[in-house]
């Protein structure tokens, strides 16, 4: 029988070969997408523990923060919000490499939203577009090959927050 962590482990390893992959083929929307589900599965990953674990954040400091959505753990999550949430808080461990994570985050998400709409959307008014192809595939490509490391970091300032609280320095800003 495998456990729930075995399973997601393998879904992870699976999702990295195919951003790998995605990446080497030049299917740059592909891999973009596949970085925006590691990143907010993280990030929705992160906030759970902060709350049910580590007991160090609660829903009511997203209400009074004014961030508007909500923090709910049975759907996907919403990326914005999370690294609004993240934002709240964040500590970079005292390790360069983290210091503008949340910043990081939400200029790849910005970029990563015009590489989910821009394949054909127009202006209807205008019916023009803003690039040519090749141009958005460029910037779809800058999006994947920037997301692919983000998520290593990710990962990483995640790891090392949740080693930290278990090592009894419990991250308590609140």
């Amino acid at each position: 029988m495998t456990t729930p962590n075995y399973a997601k482990q393998q879904r992870y390893r699976l999702a990295h070969e195919r951003l790998k992959l995605a990446i080497q083929h030049e299917f740059y929307v592909e891999a973009a997408m596949i970085c925006e589900s590691i990143i907010t599965d993280r990030l929705h990953s992160h906030l759970h523990w902060r709350i049910t674990v580590a007991g160090n954040l609660s829903p009511d400091v997203v209400k009074q923060n004014g961030l508007r959505g909500r923090l709910d753990f049975e759907g996907h999550g919403n990326l914005g919000l999370l690294i609004r949430i993240l934002e709240l808080d964040f500590d970079h461990l005292g390790n360069a490499r983290f210091a503008d994570l949340p910043a990081r985050l939400d200029r790849w998400r910005q970029s990563r939203n015009s590489v989910a709409h821009g394949m054909v959307h127009t202006s209807p008014a205008k019916k023009a577009y803003a690039d040519d192809f090749d141009s958005f595939l460029q910037k779809a490509g800058d999006c994947a090959r920037e997301g692919q490391p983000l998520v290593g970091c990710l990962t990483d300032w995640d790891r090392a927050v949740r080693r930290r609280h278990v090592k009894g320095r419990e991250y308590k800003p609140f």
